[in-house]
């Protein structure tokens, strides 16, 4: 899985291993790293999968005796890398200041900064085509997460190297994803030092003044956390939009219902989950381990093995979606799988949503015409395993 032809073609792989290999073994190629994991692609077996206390978060290790760089280990102290006990106590920390109010509260500020996007874009549709998630969705994207996390202007080119050298693993080099993702650290250190003595209305402040029976995270809790919020709600979102805008533009019955109810928020709410289920950004989570052998679909995983739910071909799964194939801004109910389950439900799930809703409203309320710049047989999707993520988007501002 991430090579160019999986990438050419996802729902019919999917298909193939929910009624060939609903436990199947692949590898996962990350480009410089590359992993075997079991997979398992059928709803029932993922949303068991993701609350099964036989798997645990898969954390980056070493051999006893061996020190983990501290980069490594603090990527590996992310909110989703933690079980038991110890994801409830930083789940709650996490969840104090994350609260749907302040997250509804950004709904303006997201857009204002769609709309001053497109000025900047030309608003008047006259110009040449232009790359949506580049030119729109990314920007956006980042500038929510950087005011949201608190990151002042002077680091605001060192944070999203590093924001995007930590979500697109080792896409390059090794060397290259390492410096760029300590200096990621450095800068996060020295924000929440900074909060510490210049308190603000942002996530920072929220999760240093955070408390629960007395409990408060330390400051490297503190940094794995803000690359939990940044995983949460930046990368994830602005592919959302990307891939949101994609299917509605391949889909123009379904982006007339729209049209036709531009103020309906339930529907714009709808139009969103029906992405997140048809076409969703990150298409499985991290690996868990098998902390002991597990019998299933007459195999044994054996202790230690890897084992991830494919969450894209679990939203396909025809014995729990209706048509899983048509893509139905209406579909109702749609009980997807797009942000996960369970305890590791993804914690800005409702962010992505917001911003994802209010962005697409500004796009298509701004641009009536809004076009493909190219044929559809021309978009092509990166060869990553475990994102739908398109190489570009290129449309036209109509």
């Amino acid at each position: 899985m991430g090579g160019a032809e999986f990438a050419a073609d996802p729902p019919a792989h999917y298909t193939w291993l929910r009624e060939h290999a609903p436990l199947g073994q692949v590898r996962l190629d990350f480009g410089a790293f590359a992993q075997d994991v079991w997979v398992v692609s059928r709803y029932a077996d993922c949303k068991a999968l993701l609350t099964d206390p036989r798997l645990l978060r898969s954390p980056y290790g070493a051999p006893p005796g061996v020190e983990i760089p501290e980069h490594i280990r603090l990527v590996s102290s992310t909110l989703d890398m933690k079980d038991g006990d110890e994801h409830r106590r930083l789940r709650s920390l996490v969840a104090a200041p994350f609260t749907p109010k302040r997250i509804e509260h950004l709904g303006e500020q997201v857009r204002v900064l769609a709309e001053r996007r497109l000025d900047a874009l030309g608003g008047d549709g006259d110009g040449g085509p232009i790359d949506l998630r580049q030119d729109f969705a990314l920007p956006v994207t980042y500038t929510v997460i950087a005011d949201l996390v608190g990151v002042g202007e002077q680091d605001r080119v060192r944070f999203q190297q590093g924001v995007t050298a930590l979500m697109s693993g080792f896409s390059g080099s090794r060397e290259d994803w390492e410096a760029h993702v300590r200096d990621l650290v450095a800068v996060t250190r020295d924000l929440v030092a900074r909060k510490r003595t210049e308190p603000g209305d942002d996530l920072v402040t929220g999760l240093i003044e955070a408390e629960e029976a007395g409990d408060r995270l330390d400051d490297t809790e503190l940094v794995a956390m803000v690359f939990s919020l940044v995983t949460a709600g930046y990368e994830t979102t602005y592919n959302l939009i990307t891939n949101a805008a994609a299917a509605l533009l391949d889909h123009p019955d379904q982006l007339g219902l729209l049209r036709a109810a531009p103020d309906d928020e339930a529907l714009w709410r709808s139009a969103v989950d029906e992405v997140a289920r048809y076409l969703p950004p990150i298409t499985g989570t991290r690996p868990a381990t098998a902390v002991e052998d597990i019998e299933w679909h007459g195999q044994t995983v054996p202790a230690g093995a890897s084992v991830l739910p494919l969450l894209a071909a679990a939203n396909r799964d025809p014995d729990v979606f209706e048509e899983p194939e048509r893509f139905d801004i209406t579909r109702s109910p749609n009980p997807h799988l797009g942000f996960g389950h369970g305890v590791h439900f993804c914690l800005g799930a409702n962010l992505a949503r917001m911003e994802a809703r209010v962005a697409l409203q500004v796009l298509f309320e701004r641009h009536p015409g809004l076009s493909l710049a190219v044929d559809r047989t021309e978009l092509a999707l990166e060869p990553m395993p475990l994102w739908t993520r398109f190489r570009e988007l290129p449309v036209v501002l109509g």
